[in-house]
């Protein structure tokens, strides 16, 4: 259950992840996450859309993921040494521990990775979209899987549908 909550939770923010840099996507998020809470609706047929969407948008999720990090060893930095610099940065009660040539890279590794977003994004709306739901509605079902139990427990029984049909 908590690797099912985890993969929830990044893949739900996976949108917020590509548009980390800027503060609309944060406030889109923040939006979706007051929507979720206030309406925890999904039909099952909504839910089987999400969960085939949820299949797709992991493996895109890895691949994006694999595309940043080789982004980030490109430019010259460890993809840990590029986390925790923006980490820092992202907080600005923690001072940022890194010597002239790596913020450098680090702002050359965030420039090309927002040049990189509004691909991305469309690459996730489209796989989203595909499943016959919005980009903003798949963010709310992923949002209220995070606060509704009862939510997990049909999506965990459509995944496991899924995963037995497909072994079948």
């Amino acid at each position: 259950m908590i690797t099912f909550k985890k993969n929830i939770i990044s893949l739900a923010l996976t949108g917020a992840l590509l548009g980390g840099f800027s503060l609309t996507a944060k406030a889109q998020q923040a939006d979706a996450v007051t929507r979720a809470q206030d309406q925890v609706d999904v039909t099952p047929a909504e839910l089987n859309n999400f969960a085939n969407a949820f299949v797709e948008v992991q493996t895109v999720n890895q691949t994006v993921k694999q595309k940043m990090m080789t982004v980030i060893t490109e430019e010259g930095l460890e993809v840990e040494r590029f986390n925790s610099i923006q980490k820092a940065k992202m907080n600005p009660e923690v001072p940022v521990e890194a010597s002239e040539e790596e913020l450098k890279k680090h702002g050359a590794i965030v420039t090309k990775l927002q040049e990189m977003q509004p691909l991305l994004v469309a690459q996730m709306k489209e796989v989203i979209e595909n499943h016959n739901l919005s980009f903003d509605r798949y963010r709310e079902v992923a949002m209220a899987l995070q606060q509704s139990k009862d939510l997990q427990k049909r999506f965990q029984n459509v995944m496991s549908q899924k995963q037995t049909n497909s072994e079948g």
